[in-house]
């Protein structure tokens, strides 16, 4: 019976052809395929977000703008004893902007741009007045030093731009800060602190002390 079954063995025919252990290669080779593509579309998918998430928080946390050139301070005059006149308070602060890269566009519509002061006495969110703005530097200073009951900033652009609401490269926004309307008024040595927040890009904080003694014009650098 033992010799039967390995004759038996010994001529049997049984297995696997060739085309189907093609089918079944290639059944492997396309389902690896497919999963690959899968995994690389997702995977670059996936670098391409993070990219464009990591270029936005770059983007956000980034200056847009950057301070340029001297704080100036400019003092406010009171009659004194016999008709002298003396500063005895700031009426506003001068600060220029411009682009921090100095090579691209940067946004910059006044109307859109929130600046805040900052003294031991005083918090005060800043608005734009158009019209002392076109009133250009000699209107925006008188407006400065005859205030009214609103707390107010101005802006004058200076340079070769065209384009409304664009600092282009090489232009210069310069900004007065009206603080002759604080009260208490801003008077000597002390401490301030202007934040100017624009439409892109990470706010600017300016800090700074005044003079120990006033004067019409202060460099406060």
């Amino acid at each position: 019976m033992i010799e039967r079954y390995v004759r038996k063995l010994a001529h049997e025919e049984k297995g696997i052809t060739g085309l189907e252990t093609a089918i079944v290669l290639i059944a492997f080779v396309v389902v690896a395929a497919v999963f690959a593509f899968t995994v690389l579309t997702t995977g670059l998918f996936t670098s391409e977000k993070a990219k464009e998430t990591a270029m936005a928080g770059v983007a956000a946390t980034s200056s847009t703008l950057t301070v340029k050139g001297s704080l100036t301070a400019m003092g406010g005059t009171a009659t004194g004893a016999g008709g002298a006149t003396c500063c005895d308070r700031v009426d506003h602060v001068r600060v220029k902007l411009t682009g921090a890269t100095d090579v691209n566009d940067v946004p910059f519509n006044p109307s859109q741009v929130l600046v805040t002061y900052q003294d031991d006495a005083n918090v005060q969110l800043m608005t734009f007045d158009p019209a002392a703005a076109a009133a250009g530097p000699d209107g925006t200073a008188n407006a400065c030093r005859n205030p009214d009951t609103t707390f107010r900033w101005y802006i004058v652009v200076r340079g070769t731009g065209t384009v409304a609401n664009i600092l282009e490269p090489g232009e210069v926004a310069e900004m007065y800060i009206c603080t002759s309307n604080l009260t208490p008024t801003l008077t000597t040595n002390s401490q301030f602190r202007i934040e100017v927040i624009p439409q892109e890009g990470a706010p600017i904080a300016i800090q700074r002390r005044t003079a120990l003694a006033l004067a019409p014009v202060m460099n406060l650098d």
